[in-house]
């Protein structure tokens, strides 16, 4: 599995997930994304895309902000989340 990631998009939604850069356009691949939000200091992790049961997306690097590593609290929380 790759290694996980904290991405932080240009509309400032957070994602995490195994990040597999690609080659050319789309240049991410997110396995088993999920999307993070925060309620009075809680993170609270949502299946992400919605609408779907699919878990993998493709990102173009236009839509990426950073992709920095996660805190160990915040790879505890998301494996429960999974």
């Amino acid at each position: 599995m790759q290694p996980l990631k904290l991405i932080l998009l240009k509309d400032h939604t957070h994602l995490m997930g195994a990040v597999t850069e690609l080659d050319e356009e789309p240049s991410y691949l997110i396995s088993d994304c999920m999307m993070i939000t925060g309620k009075d200091g809680e993170l609270i992790f949502e299946k992400y895309p919605y609408y779907t049961d699919q878990r993998d997306i493709f990102l173009t690097s236009d839509v990426v902000l950073t992709i920095v590593e996660p805190s160990e609290e915040t790879v505890t929380n998301y494996k429960k989340a999974l």
